[in-house]
């Protein structure tokens, strides 16, 4: 006898078939972002983008919400693996957490619309209260960045640290990060305000860099 939930699982073909169709869809929500700002991506006009109906594209994401927090997810994807790369090929420990702060702003100056939907995104939602849920949070966003200060935890920590030595290491590297991401908020609100800032960004990036670099490079 045929097993009813073999027969009713999607087969091989129908899960890719609908796997490019999520990736076609966030490639438009991708390019309506660059376009024209987190505003711009709704339901109505991806579907426009693909010559679909918006009914049609509730087959993948049920709302303007969980298309955005797909998006979103896969922004901080390419962040991550950007990030990453960066400080796992930095052969000067006392420079990587410069190096982690370069690559954030090279990652997100020239995509501020990503980096507000990226890091601004239950700000955007929390009139309505569908911002980034808990369980995102949790299994999507947490996962990632835990993923990026392992790995600087293990690159800045020296062989035979202690519990505690690895520890502050790795609240440095949090440290550093957080700083990039305040760098990339005002920069964001400048942008989007018309309203430059006093000091250049690339000061106030060589500012940061000098300050972790000095900061990785000593005994702590």
């Amino acid at each position: 006898m045929v097993n009813k939930k073999a027969r009713s699982r999607p087969s091989s073909r129908i899960r890719q078939k609908r796997a490019r169709a999520r990736d076609e869809i966030l490639a438009a929500a991708r390019s309506l972002l660059r376009d024209g700002g987190p505003d711009a991506v709704t339901l109505a006009a991806v579907a426009g983008e693909l010559g679909m109906t918006k009914p049609a594209l509730y087959h993948y994401f049920s709302s303007k919400e969980a298309l955005v927090r797909s998006l979103v997810t896969v922004l901080l994807d390419e962040e991550i693996e950007m990030l990453v790369a960066a400080v796992e090929g930095e052969r000067d420990v006392g420079k990587v957490l410069g190096k982690l702060i370069q690559a954030f702003y090279d990652c997100y100056v020239h995509r501020l619309d990503a980096f507000r939907l990226v890091y601004s995104q239950s700000q955007l939602y929390s009139g309505t209260g569908s911002g980034m849920d808990p369980e995102t949070l949790r299994d999507e966003v947490n996962p990632r960045t835990r993923r990026l200060f392992d790995v600087l935890e293990a690159r800045l920590s020296p062989r035979g640290a202690s519990d505690s030595e690895r520890r502050r290491l790795r609240e440095l590297a949090f440290a550093a990060w957080t700083s990039a991401l305040g760098l990339l908020t005002i920069l964001s609100v400048a942008d989007a305000t018309n309203d430059p800032l006093v000091h250049s960004d690339k000061a106030l990036l060589a500012a940061l860099t000098a300050v972790f670099d000095a900061a990785g490079g000593r005994d702590i």
